[in-house]
């Protein structure tokens, strides 16, 4: 059975955070960040256990072109997006998530 990805209220905070500073910049980089998490959400569901476990049952994968780490648990047929942070900020940020 294919796992259905949740996101969750603080991933999607995450992401609109992300997609505004992006969008500041450029509406083109916003909407090439939005594609680069769909087509990374296509591939965790292809393939949940890919990606690393990097804190207790927590994974990680990168974006290609952007320095933004999706954070995913995965729990029988669904896969929980926790967060989506900026590489360089602190760790704690995701952790109290997991």
């Amino acid at each position: 059975m294919t796992p259905r990805i949740l996101i969750s209220r603080e991933a999607r905070a995450d992401i609109e955070e992300a997609s505004c500073y992006l969008g500041a910049i450029s509406p083109t980089l916003q909407d090439r960040f939005k594609a680069e998490l769909d087509r990374l959400y296509a591939v965790i569901l292809e393939y949940p256990e890919m990606y690393p476990l990097v804190y207790r049952t927590s994974r990680r994968a990168l974006l290609r072109r952007f320095p933004y780490s999706v954070f995913y648990v995965i729990d029988e047929s669904l896969v929980l997006v926790v967060g989506v942070v900026h590489q360089a900020r602190d760790e704690s940020t995701w952790k109290r998530r997991a």
